[in-house]
């Protein structure tokens, strides 16, 4: 007997692991193992690293493919397995990248990493039946994963009524759907305690608000606190839920009438300095211009769509100078400023502060988080092959876009959605913004180097959001390259290595006669007299 020494990693989300039954076969050039259970109590757990042995009466030669299953208990729940590492009684490594989630008791084929099959060999024993299936069905993919147009001038997206009819691999796994759901029930059972659910009285003071927030920790009760503070306003422009929108201003919009007498009555600044210095900042909300917003239980909503001025100080501060709630001047369209009454100016951050969640929640939230991931989720499945390292590198940040998008269409922006039943933008507004932000969304803006470059943001103080955002896209950036360069590097040498192997087979097969470009005989290949 020989001994395999068997090495599997689960994945590090909280959902990763099983309590399934796990299966593996071996399979090798000169046979291959028997059917093995990898036993173990918490063997599958998730982010651990366990290993195992698997014997075979006698060698088995090279290893390529090995065949994984699990067997679920009473409840059905999912793994994902990073890979298996397979070390052979001759010593010999052998790497299996996996990086998938397996969601049924089907046997799944996994190739070794560097296994390079012969040209005319479509067996499943030496592709894997994902890859014969790609080569005979190349279609297969697309029937599953249906390109579908939610709404004219949106994002294509998925093929799927509800996340039953979703393939089971994109599907919640159990773990994640009990997640999932309690905290659904548990946040619906708290509104009704509290008398929200239903409630549908008028508050009178903005202290009533209090009465719904719990102070969890002490970022939000800092927030509490110091909602109301025009330094605090200006921060949450650089590090709060929304720091897309703000950006350098040079130059004053036509439309947003500001004079250094409204801003710097006493001086010592005028405008024109400072945004030369690079202090002066504006937010334009111009995509929610001119909409009607949504009515619900029969009262009309009210969005404004505001341009807000804001200067850096001395001290690094950001400071709101001038807001104007809508984008054309005009004499019931005032700029509000700082020195106006205490209620006037907090009247106005508000109405922003409105309007900036409606903006964030649609175009920086739904349609760049959401809406754009399915995008790329649906065109991998179709058009990437699984045995493709780009597909084992982006499926990981791809695990439950598909499902999760589908509860978006149809529990929150659908008609009768959360969004048309208590948000001033829902409805066929909530269409109109996701247009008007597609049609002006730009691949750059989804850099954040160039985003922030363009936005003229490189050196503004206390910019969190720029610089641990850009730490993480230098990090991913020279992961993705280094992944992707090596893998090529090997391709191209195992190319390399099998053009030079055809090249010497067809040289062995050469016709050797002196009259071999007339035709007129061929002699024997030497081989054939040794």
């Amino acid at each position: 007997m020989v001994d395999y020494k068997v090495t599997v990693s689960t994945g590090c989300l909280d959902d990763a692991g099983t309590s399934s039954r796990v299966h593996i076969k071996l399979v090798g050039a000169d046979g291959e193992s028997e059917r093995t259970w990898l036993e173990g109590d918490s063997s599958f757990i998730p982010g651990a690293v366990s290993s195992f042995t698997v014997s075979c009466p006698v060698s088995i030669g090279v290893l390529h493919q090995i065949e994984l299953d699990k067997q679920p208990p009473e409840i059905q729940d999912d793994w994902f397995p990073v890979k298996v590492v397979v070390k052979s009684p001759e010593g010999d490594t052998y790497k299996f990248p996996i990086f998938r989630s397996i969601t049924t008791s089907d046997v799944q084929y996994f190739s070794e990493e560097n296994f390079c099959a012969p040209v005319m060999c479509f067996s499943t024993r030496s592709f894997g039946f994902d890859r014969v299936w790609e080569i005979f069905q190349p279609d297969w993919r697309e029937k599953y994963y249906l390109w579908n147009l939610y709404g004219e001038g949106m994002p294509h997206c998925m093929t799927a009524e509800t996340t039953s009819s979703l393939p089971s691999e994109v599907q919640f796994s159990w773990s994640k759907g009990w997640e999932f759901y309690s905290n659904v029930i548990a946040g619906l059972i708290e509104l009704h305690l509290k008398g929200l659910a239903v409630s549908k009285e008028n508050w009178t003071d903005l202290d009533d608000i209090r009465g719904i927030l719990n102070t969890k920790n002490h970022l939000s009760g800092y927030v509490q606190q110091h909602w109301k503070e025009d330094a605090f306003f200006g921060y949450q422009y650089l590090n709060g839920v929304n720091p897309m929108l703000i950006r350098s201003c040079s130059a004053l919009p036509n439309n947003f009438p500001v004079t250094d007498e409204m801003v710097f009555p006493r001086g010592p600044y005028t405008l024109v300095e400072e945004m030369k210095k690079g202090n002066i900042f504006l937010c334009d909300y111009k995509l929610l211009d001119g909409l009607k917003p949504n009515i619900i239980d029969g009262k009309q909503q009210y969005m404004a769509a505001p341009l807000v001025l804001l200067h850096k100080t001395s001290h690094d501060e950001l400071i709101p100078v001038a807001i104007q709630l809508k984008q054309t001047p005009a004499g019931d369209n005032p700029i509000f400023l700082p020195t106006d009454s205490e209620y006037d100016w907090l009247m106005a951050k508000v109405f922003v502060r409105s309007a900036d969640f409606n903006l964030h929640q649609i175009n920086f939230h739904l349609l760049r988080t959401h809406l754009l991931a399915e995008v790329f989720t649906v065109s991998l499945m179709r058009n990437v092959s699984r045995e493709h390292l780009l597909h084992k590198l982006l499926l990981p940040h791809t695990r439950y876009t598909l499902h999760i998008n589908v509860l978006a269409r149809t529990n929150l922006i659908s008609e009768n959605g959360a969004f048309s039943q208590f948000v001033a933008s829902g409805g066929e507004t909530l269409k109109t913004i996701l247009k008007r932000s597609l049609s002006s969304l730009t691949y750059s803006s989804l850099c954040i180097p160039e985003d922030i470059t363009e936005r003229g943001l490189q050196v503004v103080p206390n910019f969190y959001y720029r610089d641990d955002g850009l730490k993480l896209w230098d990090i991913i950036q020279r992961f993705v390259q280094g992944m992707l360069s090596f893998h090529y590097r090997v391709m191209l040498m195992l190319s390399m290595m099998k053009n030079c192997r055809i090249g010497f087979q067809k040289s062995l097969n050469m016709d050797f006669s002196p009259n071999h470009q007339q035709g007129s005989h061929r002699a024997s290949p030497p081989w054939k007299s040794w």
